[in-house]
């Protein structure tokens, strides 16, 4: 019994519910393989299993489907300018003006196996000593229960630990076997709970100071994931701090959170009340920072105006994402206010670097949300035909690419990869037509330029040959 299109689509939908993950249309393929091997764990056959579970949306079991679709993969200290803001500014911010003995609190959400919280506790600390001259709280939530086990062993080993200095290795870190255990100080900073974030909040997140949620929001629809700052909004303390992942824009998404640079980092900010109590200068607990060490509004200086994003940084990531220069180019792109009109683009060139870097389930995400912000960014129509093309989905890789080809009917690779899709499914006069005019454009271009790596000429003598072939066969 096969597993027909609209059950598939029906999970989908039902697994975006249960914990806001949209399932991009390429990765029906793995939700098919998911289903399966659940069916296969449980004795049913998958298209019973699916009937099943969309008719009654057991909770227990979308769980275990969920842990085979969820992408666990981080790394210690993965994004540095919100480290580095963390280090410099936030902590040392709030112990100066926290009340003696007061905890500052941490919510690390969607912590996957624990290296984001125990970045953020060795971070802590280096920037405030030890002992701690105060209690840091530090609490770390996923929905996936196998992340939270090995979060919880804190046993990292290999690409984990690639941006832990020597020196932090030495400090925070014992030999376990092949691999390294977080130290036991570190650990003690950091409660790990299973919690979904569409489900109402651990009360102990009342009042967090500072929260990450970093490369979760990405792949949530825009409706879930403005719903979800609504809620963040409501428990992060007066002046607290949100720190998301560079790609997870709020521009156009949710405007209570005010964008803020700190020590280079692009953060968000939740601002106090306009009316505030005044505190009598005699009071001794009032403590004023210097000028210096204050939190910067991203904005100029007109109020309420965000800071936006620079075409030059869409220039300069290009420039870099073509030399082969990835990890320069995200680095750019991690400190730019990922605001106004360019800010779509900014996304499409992230998702092509990270595709380029292989994460293709990020760089859909990303292309998938620039279109969202703006449906006619041509990069993330090219960049999705590729990939769709790369994973033999080419009913969606013609879908982007003629997209693209009205958006740019001056780019030969566009025809000629819209060309190569119409081929392989059958349509041979759209493939004459396309090749023809890949051919065309090919040549206003030197026969050496590279695209795409392949030099102009082999593409036009490729076309050449798929013209006469196909011209033959009909």
């Amino acid at each position: 019994m096969t597993l027909p299109p609209e059950s598939l689509s029906a999970l989908r939908d039902l697994l975006a519910r249960y914990c806001g993950v949209l399932l991009d249309d390429a990765r029906l393929i793995t939700l098919r393989s998911a289903v399966e091997r659940r069916a296969e764990a449980v004795r049913r056959a998958p298209a019973q299993y699916a009937a099943d579970l969309v008719l009654s949306a057991d909770r227990a079991e979308l769980h275990q489907l969920a842990e085979l679709l969820l992408n666990h993969e981080t790394v210690f200290f993965r994004n540095r300018p919100h480290i580095e803001a963390l280090r410099k500014t936030l902590l040392p911010t709030l112990h100066a003006t926290l009340p003696p003995g007061a905890p500052i609190k941490i919510w690390s959400a969607g912590c996957a196996t624990g290296e984001e919280p125990y970045s953020i506790a060795i971070t802590a600390l280096e920037a405030l000593g030890e002992p701690l001259p105060r209690p840091v709280e530090i609490l770390a939530t996923d929905l996936s229960t196998t992340a939270l086990d090995k979060a919880r062993r804190g046993v990292y080993r290999g690409r984990a630990l690639a941006n832990v200095t020597p020196a932090q290795r030495a400090r925070f870190f014992v030999p376990a076997g092949d691999g390294l255990a977080v130290h036991e100080r570190v650990r003690r900073l950091v409660s790990f709970v299973q919690h979904n974030l569409l489900e109402p909040f651990p009360p102990a997140t009342r009042g967090t100071h500072i929260l990450f949620c970093q490369n979760v929001t990405i792949y949530f629809s825009i409706d879930t994931c403005r719903a979800l700052m609504a809620r963040f909004y409501d428990i992060l303390a007066d002046g607290g701090t949100l720190c998301l992942g560079f790609s997870e824009t709020l521009w156009n998404i949710f405007d209570r959170l005010r964008p803020v640079a700190v020590d280079g980092a692009f953060l968000y900010r939740k601002d106090p009340p306009r009316q505030r109590p005044t505190v009598a200068p005699a009071d001794k607990r009032s403590v004023q920072l210097p000028r210096s060490s204050r939190l910067r509004p991203a904005a100029p200086s007109v109020a309420g105006v965000p800071l936006f994003t620079d075409e030059t940084v869409v220039h300069e990531g290009r420039r870099l994402i073509d030399s082969g220069q990835l990890e320069a180019a995200l680095d750019l792109f991690a400190r730019a206010p990922l605001a106004g009109r360019h800010a779509p683009a900014v996304l499409a060139l992230a998702a092509q670097a990270h595709a380029n870097r292989g994460d293709l389930d990020l760089a859909l995400a990303e292309a998938r949300r620039a279109l969202e912000l703006n449906p006619l960014v041509t990069e993330a129509h090219i960049l999705l035909g590729l990939i769709y093309e790369r994973q033999q989905q080419l009913p969606l890789a013609i879908r982007h690419f003629e997209r693209a080809r009205y958006l740019s009917t001056e780019s030969p690779l566009v025809a000629f990869h819209l060309a190569e899709c119409y081929r392989q499914t059958g349509r041979m006069t759209d493939a004459v037509r396309e090749y023809r005019n890949a051919e065309r454009l090919l040549a206003t271009l030197p026969p050496d330029e590279l695209l795409e790596g392949v030099a102009a000429h082999w593409l036009a003598e490729s076309c050449r040959r798929w013209i006469d072939r196909l011209d033959g066969e009909r």
